[in-house]
Parts: C-alpha cells; structure tokens; sequence
C-alpha cells in the first residue's frame, strides 16, 4: 500500500509523522487503496445502488459525475455538466454539457448520451434502481443548435430537480455500451468518462483501477493517482484497522469506528446527514400493516440504550428522520420510543395476549454490528407476550435486492438511508407514487406536504412542509430511526486533497498522496 511502499510508519506509531491533512495538493502519481465493507453489485448505472458504502465510490471513479450536492454548501455544482438550470416554472429545466469530454472509448460525452442513459431508466423492463428519478420527466430534447444542450421537461414543477440528477442521474455510460449486444459486459466493463478506468474485477477479490489517460481534466495533471484499488471487508472494525497496513482509505457510517479513527491519530471528515440506521417496516404485508405493532416495537426498544450498547456513546441516539443538525428538523418533534408499558398493552392488543402470535422475519446486511444490533432487537420483544422475531442475515446486494427494490414477502428489515437533501431522498422513501418507498408508506396528507417542499427552494416553505411530514411520521411509524446518519472518510497521514460530495463520496480526480 501507498504508506507502506513509501516508507511512512503508519498511524499514531512515530513521533515524526505529519498530521493527516485532507486539503493539501497531492503528487502526481502513486496508488491509493480503499476499503468498503461489501463487494460490488454491478457498474451498470441502472442496476446498482450510488449509496457512499454501497457502489457510489465506485460509480464516481469510472463514470464521473455530471452534477453534484457540495455538503459544506448544500448546493448542487456542476462536474461534467456546465450548469443544470430551471425556468422560473420549476418545470423545465436546460442541461448544458462542457464540450471536448470524451467517454473512454472515444464516444463524445453530449446531450444525446446523456437522453440515451435516462431513457434507458425509464424501460420498465430494465428495472433500473434509478426509475424513481426519470419517473416526472415527461420530454428530453436536444437542442437542435447545440448537441451539448438537453432539454428537460417534467409532468410537474420541481424547483429541486438538480437534486435529483445529483443523486440518481449523475453516472452515465457510452452510449455505444448501451446497445443490446454490449449493455451485459457493463456489469464488470464499464465504458465511464471518470478519471479511472476498471482494469481488473474478479467477484470476491480487490478491484484495480487505473488513471483514465484521456480523461478531460488531463492538462490539469488530474486525477494525481495512477491507480486505485478497492477491497472489501464485512467487518467494519477491520475497515480502520486496516489503515497504514493493507489501506489508506475507508469509508464508514460507524460512528464508533469514527472516533477510533480520531483515537488512533488518523484523518477524519465527517458529514453529518438526515435519515440513520433505523427499524423498517413493510407496512403492506402482516404483522406491521397494523399501525399497533409498528408502534409497539418502538416502544419496546431506546435509541440511547443501543448507541450505548453498541457505538460505545459514540454515535447520537436518533430524534426522528432529520439530523438534529438540519435546519429543516424541528426538535420539538421527537419520534416515539421507550415506553415498555404502552408497548406491552399494545402488543397484548395486536396478539389477543398471545393467543395470535406476532411473528416475523427481519433482514440484516452481514456486517457485525448491524447484525448485533438485529440480535438485541430480536432480545428485547422477546421479552413480551405473542412476540417472536427471525433474523435473516444478506449480503449488501441481497439486501438492496430484496428491501430497497421493494420486492414482495419481506416484513421488517434493517433500514439504512443516507440523505444529504430531503430531496429527493425523504421524498423517494415516503412518497407513494415513488418506485422507491419500498415500506408501502401511503398517506395523503405527506404526499402533499412532500409535493409542496418539493416545489419550493424557499428555506421557511421546506421546513414548514417537512414539519408536517414529521408529524405524520410521529403518528404511523413506518420505519423507527435509533441512530442519526453519519459518513465518513478516515485515512493516514499518505492521503492529501481529499474531499466529499453527496452523501460520502470521494472527488477522485482530486485525491492522492503527500509529497
């Protein structure tokens, strides 16, 4: 690795080491290992998720990104794109492309590339993970008079839409890989326009990458790194401790593994996100289509008591879906919990005291703490009368197949969001004309109130709008959030020029290593 091959003892293990320093500018060349905790499902932009510890790091380093959200700002900045803008309507909107980009089999990055890959999104038959983005888009016109324009039109105004781009659209392949003889190799083939090109993928075993030598921003000197390699490991703890011995780099959303981080003297940058770790519920399917049983499980269960337990006090115990530090959240609004009383009453309610067992099966991704923490849930409604929970243990591609895609049969799961916006990420998840509120969720008066936050960039409109969703949410339980989202990049003292975007994804034509 990077700091082993230079010479450079890793962290907190010499006095003389420099302090990791995340905004310098790198060398040119090297390579940088980072380590996630799952393998890659695909590289097909349809047909994989663009989440920071699932495939969005991946996605980010081989096709690039044409928009994306800054977290210090919270703003949607163009990449490949030159600019994404709306009419004064919210219901059309003008995609500018920056012009000589090139995928990298020669094919030019345009307007029409870019309407071939959100076409694609819309065919059912494909069942793109990204359906839910194209679902409003009703026109895609290039501009007669300049193929770098594109011409966007939506069945209703969405003042937010560049949100949506940002977090669903923003990966788009050749359109020459696109084709029906050549859209199978994009699993493991990717034809991108990012700094890096996938040289080698065995399932199971490290990727390689490699610096894409004609990528755009080549006489800027970018990307810095010659090569990239990402490795997997389930276990997160692993993640850190790789540091400095087989990796530079993790992503994780450990808030334990965070402060380990801190502890040992690494680099740490945070981001702080609405959604968390939470109890989901398929509130179409038995038990939990009885809004009884899904606030009785969590009244059984204390957001405090599992971030003691297994963040070590690290993490900060969830109030509801917005982080506390969103200036959309309203404190006041804090989700029901803690309460084993009510929950007994209500689960002898919902089980006739046990005469009709509440059973069910809950889906965990294979990663130790999740899975420990799925075995606490299953303790504690042990506990109570009629009351009986089943763990089922999936890899990171199962779990996204069998929850996030909202396939039928699953009763409860492990859910897991990352939401730098509410747009379109609580919208996507609540909404239920949205292909991606995989729970079932219906109810009219959050529909409206996320159609008009939707259609507003006013900061006093959205947060009145989003209060009255929380309300709501406070009333059904669809899903029980215990821990607030974080992600973030630890590394060693090696890394320089890093920075994030999204929800935790790296700039990887941005990143690479210390002089």
């Amino acid at each position: 690795m990077a700091s082993l091959a230079a010479g450079v003892p890793i962290a907190g293990c010499a006095d003389s080491e420099p302090a990791p320093d995340p905004e310098g500018t790198p060398r040119s060349g090297g390579s940088l290992t980072l380590t996630l905790p799952g393998d890659a499902a695909s590289f097909d932009p349809a047909l994989t998720s663009f989440v920071n510890v699932a495939d969005g790091n991946r996605m980010a380093a081989v096709y690039g990104s044409l928009v994306y959200t800054n977290p210090s700002t919270g703003s949607v900045q163009p990449q490949i794109a030159e600019s994404l803008v709306a009419d004064r309507t919210g219901q059309h909107w003008t995609l500018t492309l920056r012009d000589g980009v090139k995928f990298s089999d020669g094919a030019r990055y345009d307007a029409a590339a870019v309407k071939a890959n959100w076409v694609r999104h819309q065919d059912r038959s494909i069942g793109s993970y990204q359906a839910a983005a194209v679902l409003n888009i009703t026109s895609l016109d290039v501009d007669p008079a300049n193929p770098l324009v594109l011409r966007i039109g939506l069945a209703s105004p969405n003042a937010n839409f560049d949100r949506t781009v940002a977090r669903n659209l923003s990966y788009n392949a050749s359109p020459n890989s696109l084709g029906p003889e050549n859209v199978a190799s994009l699993r493991d083939k990717p034809v991108g326009a990012g700094p890096f090109l996938l040289k080698q993928w065995t399932p199971g075993q490290p990727q390689t990458y490699v610096r894409n030598p004609d990528y755009w921003q080549k006489s800027q000197g970018l990307p810095y790194l010659d090569e990239l390699v990402i490795r997997f490991d389930i276990d997160v703890q692993r993640g850190v401790e790789s540091l400095g011995k087989t990796s530079d780099l993790t992503i994780t959303i450990d808030p334990e593994n965070i402060a380990r981080g801190r502890s040992q003297g690494l680099g740490v940058e945070e981001l702080r996100l609405n959604g968390g770790a939470m109890v989901l519920f398929n509130t179409a399917q038995p038990p939990f289509d009885d809004p009884r049983a899904r606030r009785a499980v969590a009244l059984a269960l204390d957001s405090g008591e599992i971030n003691e337990k297994f963040y070590a006090g690290a993490g900060t115990p969830a109030k509801g879906i917005f982080s506390a530090t969103s200036p959309l959240a309203n404190i006041q609004l804090t989700a029901p919990q803690n309460d084993p009383a009510q929950a007994a009453r209500l689960f002898d309610e919902v089980t006739a005291n046990g005469a009709k067992p509440l059973e069910f099966t809950y889906i965990a991704p294979s990663a130790p703490t999740t899975v420990a923490v799925a075995g606490f849930i299953r303790q504690k409604l042990g506990q109570y009368r009629g009351v009986s929970m089943q763990i089922e243990e999936v890899d990171i591609a199962t779990y996204i197949r069998k929850v996030r895609k909202g396939a039928p049969g699953w009763t409860a799961a492990v859910g897991q969001q990352w939401i730098e916006d509410p747009e379109p990420g609580i919208y996507d998840l609540l909404h239920s004309k949205s292909f991606s509120a995989s729970s079932g969720y219906r109810n009219p008066v959050v529909d409206a109130a996320l159609d008009q936050a939707r259609q507003s960039i006013d900061a006093a409109r959205r947060r009145n709008a989003y209060t009255q969703v929380q309300v709501e949410l406070n009333k059904d339980l669809p899903f029980w959030v215990y821990q607030e989202a974080i992600a973030a990049a630890v590394f060693t003292s090696d890394v320089t020029g890093l920075s994030l975007f999204n929800d935790g994804l790296v700039h990887w034509d941005r990143i690479g290593l210390r002089n």
